[in-house]
């Protein structure tokens, strides 16, 4: 996929996109897929190089790619932002989950956790 870039790189996510997508020989579309973004997300980062990518985006990149979120926050100009370890997608994903819900089912789903984590704790899963 070695094709001579029309695109002006401005930041150093956006070099870096074009840099990983040409050495894996995939396109931008292909990786925002298995990162579990919409088709166009990346081809929109690298279009607007000005525009800053959500930190979910940077951590599903993260994930795929195997970078350090933190290296992928520090290109994305995102410096400063919440410990990593908040931003999991799955963490994010049962954030949004509990702050869906009305109130009672909020402490069903409190219930729910905390019956989990008993039960790991007296049968703890092979990591």
């Amino acid at each position: 996929m070695s094709k001579k870039r029309k695109q002006i790189v401005t930041n150093p996510l956006t070099q870096w996109l074009l840099d990983y997508t040409d050495e894996h020989d995939i396109s931008l579309t292909e990786l925002s897929v298995r990162a579990g973004l919409s088709a166009g997300s990346l081809r929109s980062l690298v279009k607007f190089p000005d525009r800053l990518p959500a930190l979910e985006t940077c951590m599903k990149l993260a994930e795929v790619t195997g970078k350090a979120p933190d290296e992928i926050f520090q290109m994305a100009g995102l410096n400063g932002v919440t410990p990593t370890m908040a931003l999991n997608p799955d963490r994010l994903a049962l954030v949004r989950i509990y702050d869906s819900l009305p109130a009672p089912l909020r402490q069903g789903l409190v219930q729910v956790a905390r019956s989990i984590q008993q039960l790991n704790e007296n049968e703890p899963l092979n990591p």
